[in-house]
């Protein structure tokens, strides 16, 4: 899976986004977009000739980029791990995210490792430590922001801890630590003047007489708290944001160009969507041709159900009869016609 990488330590291929993808040039080689909704956009740029990706997110719950399944990183040697991450926000308290998903020998797939950050308007440094067990061969990384914001990414960076540097860095770690953002990366005991207050299994069996009287809806409220918008959103009071609906419905929609190349529309994740369908509408004279796309990874892609003509002023339908987590449309036409391509789903 990981490709050969220039530098001293970083496992991470294209983790500085160095290298354009050949395939997408407006995106960095290794990684895909993921989450977010049609208000999201994604920006790769090159700031100062400095290297970053922009998330602009308006009203998804989260939205990212998560590297391909080939460029996972590869942890079959090492159990310690540390992530080192150079991150800006376009405001004050952003909710950042790091998610690692352990792939086995045998290929499977288990639940991720989630981490949050909260983000100033000023670039930092953030490192999280990790540790891997036998079973586990490779890490696929994702990185992202949690609800509206702006997130810059400008480098990830993953190495293995061997002891002698794991004692190194925690010596220096005295004189640098001036907060803690995320899970505190403990080398060695660490003596405190203070005690420590221990949480031990304690079974208590007691008879209770009290007279609850009936609640209402005038007099009475109950309030829930949170530790962080995942996955119960709250606000900086600790107050529930709560969002009560039936079905849920999302909507996308893209207007393209289609020629005699064949192209294809936005790479949509789709995992969280159980009903979703394609809507085009040719507003040129000349017909054009659509097809369903779906993909396991976003990398490698098997054409769905047939091909469909979308005529002069014709609306066409397009669904999918099987399921993959990323989906999109491949079109073409004769000549030079407008499409209007729509993705609408339900949950």
């Amino acid at each position: 899976m990981e490709k050969k990488l220039i530098g001293m330590f970083n496992k991470l291929y294209n983790g500085d986004f160095q290298r354009k993808s050949e395939t997408h040039s407006i995106f960095p080689d290794a990684w895909l977009q993921i989450g977010g909704n049609h208000q999201t956009s994604w920006k790769f740029a090159d700031i100062k000739k400095i290297p970053s990706l922009e998330i602009k997110n308006l009203t998804a719950l989260r939205a990212g980029i998560i590297q391909t399944y080939e460029a996972s990183l590869d942890v079959r040697k090492d159990e310690d791990w540390q992530i080192f991450m150079v991150l800006k926000s376009g405001m004050p308290d952003l909710k950042a995210y790091l998610r690692m998903y352990p792939i086995s020998s045998n290929g499977d797939i288990s639940k991720p490792w989630e981490f949050s950050f909260s983000l100033g308007m000023k670039q930092e440094q953030l490192k999280q430590v990790v540790s891997v067990g036998s079973e586990i061969q490779f890490l696929r990384l994702e990185m992202g922001v949690l609800g509206p914001g702006d997130l810059y990414i400008y480098k990830l960076i993953a190495y293995p801890l061997t002891p002698n540097r794991m004692k190194r860095r925690v010596t220096m770690a005295k004189k640098e630590i001036h907060h803690i953002n995320t899970i505190g990366e403990i080398i060695k005991p660490i003596h405190l003047a203070a005690p420590i207050p221990l949480k031990l299994p304690v079974t208590v069996q007691a008879n209770v007489n009290a007279d609850i009287r009936n609640l209402t809806t005038t007099r009475d409220r109950v309030q829930i708290c949170g530790s962080s918008q995942v996955p119960l959103a709250t606000s900086s009071s600790g107050r529930a944001q709560v969002e009560i609906f039936g079905h849920g419905f999302h909507e996308s929609l893209e207007d393209v160009t289609a020629s005699q190349t064949m192209s294809e529309t936005t790479t949509r994740d789709v995992s969280a969507l159980p009903r979703f369908s394609f809507a085009v509408y040719n507003f040129g004279t000349d017909p054009a041709h659509v097809q369903a796309e779906l993909s396991p990874d976003g990398v490698h892609w098997r054409s769905e159900g047939d091909r469909l003509e979308v005529g002069p002023g014709k609306l066409v339908i397009v669904s999918s009869k099987n399921f993959l987590r990323y989906t999109r449309l491949s079109y073409w036409a004769d000549g030079l016609t407008t499409l209007r391509i729509w993705v609408q789903a339900q949950n």
